[in-house]
């Protein structure tokens, strides 16, 4: 579980980092609110299949719902309260750290390159809170 919690936590934070919110709540609203892809596609504007994509790659994480679920429900409090660090104006991207002008399939390579201290220490700040509650 806790090669779980690190590799879901990680995910999520680069989601974060990267502005994808949407991401972030399809996921939880799937695995702990248990609403339908097509509910949360309808919800967010996108498709059905892009929902199960984003719970797949939490899914094969985890490899077992009920952990996915509960990793989601623990870390996502955390997650959502961290501030993105790329800005989005007018379809072009800029990472508010080192002011490098990306384009969107660019980003989350950048944060993962770029960033991934601070990607790092957010993860074990999460990891180890998240740890601390469940004891």
């Amino acid at each position: 579980m806790d090669d779980a919690l690190t590799a879901i936590t990680k995910y999520l934070v680069i989601k974060r980092l990267a502005g994808d919110t949407i991401t972030i709540l399809a996921v939880k609203e799937y695995l702990v609110d248990n609403l339908s892809p097509s509910t949360i596609g309808h919800k967010y504007r996108i498709s059905k299949f892009r929902v199960r994509g984003y719970v797949q790659r939490v899914m094969d994480k985890a490899k077992n719902h009920r952990v996915a679920a509960a990793i989601v429900k623990r870390v996502f409090p955390y997650v959502i309260d961290i501030d993105p660090i790329i800005l989005r104006v007018s379809g072009k991207y800029l990472c508010l750290l080192c002011n490098q002008q990306l384009r969107h399939e660019q980003v989350e390579h950048h944060i993962r390159r770029k960033h991934k201290d601070l990607v790092q220490t957010l993860v074990s700040q999460i990891v180890s809170g998240v740890r601390k509650e469940v004891r």
